[in-house]
């Protein structure tokens, strides 16, 4: 499988001849089975990458690389959105994109805001799909309307510093796991896991 990277509006872009194959078992990952097979024949002919990663870590300390690789690994075409260097995306700037990843680091405040919420929402509304990773999120926001409707949280406890994940026994996360969590290079602190418990729907 060969790999094509070039520039366009000052964004990184990798495009591989199996994309839309790749696309789908993203999508099989992070959204179920029929979801990623009723995507396949849209993706195949997607003008973007099948994937906007979002990095928002503020550089404190930079963790895209553990993103972008295990993106590579699984030969994902990928476009990376910068907020320190392009500011926060729009719905406009998500639309296209059969997925986005958002991710936060380690920065406590400022991680994922109400325009930011306001942004997903739409993008979620015409049909796209969106996993975040955030440490302090729910630490810095509390549970908000979007993180009840949006991302089904009913509940969570703050700080549990459990260091191991595994899959709850529904989609996606089914029977993925035991995982270790280790902080990355740079990280200063503990992880400061929640537990977070799944709503309805």
């Amino acid at each position: 499988m060969t790999n094509k990277t070039y520039t366009s509006s000052d964004r990184r872009f990798t495009s591989t001849l199996a994309r839309a194959i790749v696309c789908s078992l993203v999508l099989l990952i992070a959204a179920g089975p029929v979801l990623a097979r009723a995507s396949l024949a849209s993706m195949s002919s997607a003008p973007l990458p099948c994937v906007l990663l979002v990095d928002n870590d503020q550089d404190n300390p930079d963790v895209r690389a553990y993103y972008t690789s295990a993106l590579d690994a699984l030969g994902a075409t990928y476009a990376v959105w910068d907020v320190a260097t392009w500011d926060d995306p729009s719905t406009s700037d998500l639309l296209g994109y059969q997925m986005v990843i958002w991710f936060t680091g380690y920065p406590r405040s400022d991680t994922f805001t109400i325009a930011n919420e306001s942004a997903v929402s739409s993008y979620l509304d015409a049909g796209g799909r969106f996993f975040l990773s955030s440490e302090d999120y729910l630490q810095d926001r509390g549970l908000t309307s979007f993180g009840q409707v949006r991302l089904r949280i009913s509940n969570y406890v703050s700080d549990v510093n459990q260091t191991y994940l595994g899959g709850t026994g529904q989609s996606p996360g089914y029977s993925l796991g035991p995982y270790t969590l280790t902080p990355p290079d740079g990280w200063t602190g503990h992880l400061n896991t929640d537990s977070v418990f799944k709503g309805s729907g």
